[in-house]
């Protein structure tokens, strides 16, 4: 097995619609982001702290929007994916906190390693398929796509799939889990990383990325995340096309937290 800490450098790969990260992280103040969030430690505990207290265990499954603070003694892995990818995963909630066992960790960190030495993790096609088949849902995300660097509306993203804006709202919220504006802002945060991964100031970033400025940019980041922006200096950044993550979490059985 590949001992990541032996490597001072934390590396984040990013793809479209999810993300992972291998390093340490900061003592954050509480925060929340839009995406679900799988986390563990190769060894001993990870500490969560939220509305359900604290909870020690090898790692858990965090929906998204939920408030939270990580504390890490020692580097974490994390997998960020789009709710979007967990719709049609009914073992799996997108409301509650649930715990990872032991067991769960090493399935995880094994699979981990495998990608890591370049081997293919076998696809969930459950995970990849667009909710409930909508060619709608495909139509917005290429829409959104186009629009990034400008000014988006809700107005004209209803348009572009045929629907009135009130509709568009429930019917968006639906499907993915986040308001459109939640989603809107998760988007220019992941353009924001890669245009850093480029070797972009942050300036640059927030303009590319359609912040207002570096300062609008680091809130938000800071709000999403828990973080500043310099925490992924130094990071071994890499952007990739696919928008398959590379690990799922297929087959788990969860510990929900009340």
């Amino acid at each position: 097995m590949v001992e990541f800490e032996t490597s001072a450098q934390p590396w984040l790969t990013l793809g479209h619609g999810w993300a992972v990260y291998v390093g340490p992280v900061e003592p954050g103040r509480q925060h929340r982001h839009q995406a679900a969030q799988l986390a563990w430690c190769s060894r001993g505990t990870l500490t969560l702290e939220g509305a359900w207290g604290v909870l020690d265990t090898p790692g858990h499954f965090l929906p998204a929007g939920i408030a939270h603070r990580l504390v890490a003694s020692q580097p974490v892995r994390m997998v960020f994916l789009d709710p979007t990818m967990l719709a049609r995963v009914p073992s799996w909630s997108r409301t509650s906190v649930a715990a990872l066992t032991t067991l769960h960790a090493d399935l995880l960190e094994d699979e981990l390693d495998r990608w890591q030495q370049g081997h293919r993790v076998s696809s969930d096609p459950v995970c990849s398929t667009p909710p409930a088949e909508d060619p709608r849902w495909a139509a917005v995300l290429r829409w959104l796509e186009s629009m990034l660097d400008g000014r988006v509306r809700v107005e004209d993203a209803a348009t572009a799939v045929g629907l009135s804006s009130s509709r568009f709202m429930h019917w968006f919220s639906q499907v993915s889990g986040l308001t459109f504006r939640t989603y809107v802002r998760w988007l220019r945060l992941q353009r924001a990383v890669r245009t850093l991964s480029d070797g972009a100031s942050l300036t640059e970033a927030a303009h590319l990325a359609s912040f207002a400025d570096s300062a609008h940019l680091t809130r938000t980041f800071v709000a999403t995340f828990g973080v500043r922006p310099a925490t992924l200096r130094g990071a071994r950044i890499v952007c990739v096309d696919h928008s398959q993550p590379p690990l799922t979490p297929r087959g788990l059985a969860l510990v929900e937290i009340p």
